[in-house]
C-alpha cells in the first residue's frame, strides 16, 4: 500500500460516512440533516486525534476515547473510557487508584472482525481489586488481546473524583527491567503514517455504520424494548457487567413517548436517548440515571421523551429529532420485566407529573 492508496481510502470512507447520512432509511427534516453532518465531523475529530496521540502497544498508554463534545458509538454522558491498545501474548500490568466513581471496571478485548464484533476475553470489577486506601493492581496477558478499556460510571461527576491508571509492559526479572534501555524516542515513519491513514478510515466507517451492525432489525419495531446481553451487541464494544434494555424510538410531531417501568435493585441505571447513528448529546438532556430521576410514590418510574420540556420532571429531549435509538443499562442487573412506551399528545404530560408524592 502506498501513501496515495491510504489518503484514497480516508477520502471513500468520509464519501461513505456522508452517505450513510444522506441516505438513511427514514427521511431527514433540517436538524437531523445538520447533526448527521455534524457527526461526520465528530467521527473525523476521534479518529484523526487517536491516530496522531501515542497510541502504541510496544509503548502503551490510556488514552481518553472520547471528550464531552464528541459522544459516538452511543457513549454515556456517564462513562468515562481509558483504552489502551496492547499486544497478544504480551503481559501488561495496570496501576491506579480507583478514585470515587460508583464503578471501575476493566475489559480486555480480542481482535475487531471485519463485521465489527470483539470478543471479550477477560474482565474484573475494580472492588475484587483495591486496597482500602484505592490503590489497584491488574495484571493480563492473553493470546487475543488487543485493547484494555478502563471504564468509570458516574452519578454527579461533580461530586466524584475520577481515578487514575497507568498501564506498563511486565518483563521477566527484576534485572531484566533494570537492564532495559529507555525507549528510544518515536520518529513517524512513511510506513507508519500510512499504517495510521488507513486505520483512521476503518475507523470511519466503522462509526457510521453502527446503526446497521448494532441489532438493525430492531427499527421496524419501534418503541418496544428487548433485552440485550453483551453477546448480543459485539459491534458495540459492550461492558460485560451490564446488561442493556433497547428499542429504537418514533415520536411523531405533537406526541410524546412515555416509558414506564419498575427498576431492579443495583448501584447503577440509566436511560440513554440517541439519534439515528447512536450519536448522543451531553449539552442536550439525553440521559438520566437512577439518582436523578423523579420516582413515582410506588417506587415505578416515568420518563418522557419530547421535542422541548413537556413540563415533567423526567424529560428526556429528542432536539427536533424523530427518530432514533435509547437504552437501558442496568450495572450488575437483570430485569425481569422491560420497560413499558406509550405515545401520548404532548399537551397530556403535565397531567402526567401529577401523580408524584
Amino acid at each position: 500500500m502506498t501513501m496515495d492508496d491510504a489518503w484514497a481510502q480516508l477520502a471513500a470512507a468520509v464519501a461513505f460516512a456522508v452517505e450513510r447520512i444522506e441516505h438513511d432509511p427514514d427521511p431527514l427534516n433540517e436538524r437531523e440533516a445538520a447533526d448527521g453532518h455534524q457527526y461526520v465531523m465528530r467521527i473525523l475529530t476521534a479518529v484523526s486525534e487517536s491516530s496522531l496521540l501515542t497510541f502504541d502497544p510496544e509503548r502503551p498508554a490510556f488514552l481518553p476515547m472520547l471528550e464531552s463534545v464528541r459522544h459516538l458509538g452511543a457513549a454515556g454522558p456517564d462513562i468515562d473510557y481509558d483504552v489502551a491498545l496492547v499486544l497478544p501474548d504480551t503481559p501488561y500490568r495496570v496501576t491506579g487508584t480507583r478514585g470515587g466513581a460508583t464503578f471501575v471496571g476493566i475489559t480486555v478485548y480480542g481482535t475487531t472482525t471485519d463485521t465489527g464484533a470483539v470478543r471479550i476475553v477477560d474482565s474484573v470489577d475494580v472492588d475484587d481489586l483495591a486496597a482500602p486506601d484505592g490503590t489497584f493492581t491488574y495484571e493480563l496477558s492473553h493470546p487475543d488481546a488487543a485493547r484494555v478499556i478502563v471504564r468509570q460510571y458516574f452519578h454527579d461527576r461533580a461530586t466524584q473524583a475520577r481515578g487514575h491508571w497507568t498501564i506498563d509492559p511486565v518483563h521477566p526479572t527484576a534485572s531484566a527491567e533494570a537492564t532495559r534501555p529507555a525507549p528510544a524516542p518515536v520518529r513517524p515513519t512513511v510506513v507508519g503514517v500510512e499504517a495510521r491513514v488507513a486505520n483512521a478510515a476503518r475507523s470511519i466507517r466503522w462509526n457510521a455504520q453502527l446503526n446497521r451492525l448494532w441489532t438493525p432489525e430492531r427499527r421496524a419495531t419501534p418503541n418496544t424494548f428487548v433485552r440485550q446481553t453483551p453477546d448480543d451487541i459485539a459491534a458495540a464494544i459492550p461492558n460485560p457487567d451490564v446488561m442493556y434494555s433497547f428499542t429504537w424510538w418514533h415520536v411523531p410531531a405533537g406526541q410524546a413517548l412515555v416509558v414506564e417501568l419498575t427498576p431492579p435493585a443495583t448501584d447503577y441505571w440509566a436511560l440513554q436517548v440517541c439519534d439515528r447513528w447512536f450519536q448522543c448529546f451531553p449539552d442536550r438532556r439525553t440521559n438520566l440515571n437512577d439518582r436523578q430521576v423523579v420516582p413515582e410514590a410506588d417506587g415505578s418510574v416515568r420518563l418522557v421523551l419530547a421535542d422541548g420540556d413537556p413540563g415533567h420532571p423526567n424529560w428526556l429531549d429528542t432536539s427536533g429529532h424523530h427518530v432514533g435509538t435509547m437504552f437501558f443499562r442496568w450495572l450488575h442487573a437483570d430485569p425481569a420485566d422491560q420497560p413499558r412506551c406509550r405515545l401520548v399528545p404532548t399537551a397530556d404530560v403535565p397531567a402526567l407529573a401529577r401523580t408524584f408524592p
